[in-house]
């Protein structure tokens, strides 16, 4: 039987979309029982947590964490103990002192778009070293892989655009809103559910995701049409979120913006289902889920007409120019007043049951087929 090593360090949601792709993918593949002998590279705080949950699969703990140059080390050396016939690197980050055969996920090239000291954490000094660090790394991920995934066509073309690779050599494997989206939501609202109307922006704080765009739109929106819509904004408090509470008090919008860390996902099908909409001013992504999440739990999906999104959403959003905040305005008016929303709700959470975590995953398994 051949032996497959998927590195799996990315699990759970405190790593955002990565967290959330490493654990339905796992999952789904998990309940495919695949006709290979899998292991599963997890940090050794999760090894009996993800044991409980994988009985199939072995668990192997390593002491790395992503983005360290002693996973260039440690990871290469367990491997080299493993001796796999394929490994899946879940992120770019795939060591470039590991010679064997792998497959790589690349989600976004965001880093080659989106640079500068506002997009790191690290010292002045060190962003130039880290930099260095990310363009060797991912170099080494796209020319030495076998075979490369990319969760939509955009990110495929990206790819195509900043290196010199074969069409034939990258797959697109689509994500998937996870099935609890598309249960129906408690008639009563719990207290976590904000009162007023509001729209919901669900992600990272990131400078490309453009989110004090989002709050001069409904600043300029209230101020039009006399209203009191919310924001509400869920997202990691890291330091990118940090930066955005000064970005909104400079904005003296306080009074109009509600923050929240991420919570379970059962909180936030409400959260998506009882606003007005999910709301996104992204210049840039790769996949783009918490929309998709959102037409599953039936709201409306008000979206940049950037990069993959309108390949992702396909008719079922409401487009804007993320430059243009009339552009926005207009869009969130519309949406506000609609006579055929529920029309609209039940076209959109039928177009988001056509990606499937098992799709994925059977498209995964076609993947390691292909190379062994």
């Amino acid at each position: 039987m051949k032996t497959i090593v998927i590195d799996a360090r990315f699990w759970g949601p405190s790593h955002t979309g990565l967290g959330r792709y490493t654990q339905s993918l796992i999952t789904a593949l998990h309940d495919l029982k695949p006709n290979f002998k899998i292991s599963l590279l997890v940090p050794r705080v999760k090894k009996r947590e993800l044991q409980s949950i994988f009985p199939r699969f072995a668990i192997i703990p390593v002491n790395s964490s992503h983005y360290t140059f002693s996973e260039q080390i440690e990871i290469p050396q367990v491997l080299n103990q493993l001796q796999p016939d394929l490994v899946h690197f879940l992120h770019f980050n795939a060591p470039i002192f590991y010679h064997r055969q792998f497959i790589v996920t690349i989600h976004d090239l965001i880093k080659h778009h989106s640079s500068g000291l506002t997009t790191t954490t690290r010292w002045p000094l060190i962003y130039p070293v880290k930099r260095l660090g990310y363009k060797l790394v991912i170099q080494n991920a796209i020319n030495n892989s076998r075979l490369i995934l990319t969760p939509s066509r955009w990110v495929k073309e990206d790819i195509k655009l900043h290196y010199s690779v074969s069409r034939e050599k990258i797959l697109i494997t689509p994500e998937a809103a996870d099935p609890l989206f598309f249960k129906p939501v408690p008639l009563v609202k719990n207290e976590l559910i904000p009162s007023q109307p509001y729209l919901i922006y669900v992600g990272n704080a990131y400078p490309h995701k453009n989110i004090p765009q989002l709050i001069k739109a409904v600043l300029e929106y209230n101020q039009r049409y006399q209203q009191d819509l919310k924001l509400v904004i869920v997202t990691n408090k890291d330091i990118f979120y940090q930066r955005l509470r000064q970005q909104i008090r400079n904005l003296k919008a306080l009074n109009v913006i509600k923050i929240k860390g991420f919570t379970d996902d059962c909180v936030l099908r409400s959260l998506y289902h009882y606003s007005a909409g999910f709301i996104t001013a992204s210049l840039f992504e790769g996949f783009g889920l918490p929309g998709l999440e959102a037409m599953a739990a039936k709201t409306l999906v008000l979206s940049s007409n950037q990069s993959c999104l309108p390949e992702v959403y396909g008719p079922h959003a409401f487009y804007f120019d993320p430059g243009n905040i009339e552009a926005i305005v207009a869009v969130i008016s519309k949406a506000l007043n609609l006579n055929n929303r529920e029309k609209l709700l039940n076209q959109a959470q039928n177009y988001a049951r056509n990606f499937s975590w098992e799709k994925t995953a059977l498209a995964t398994l076609n993947a390691y087929q292909k190379i062994l």
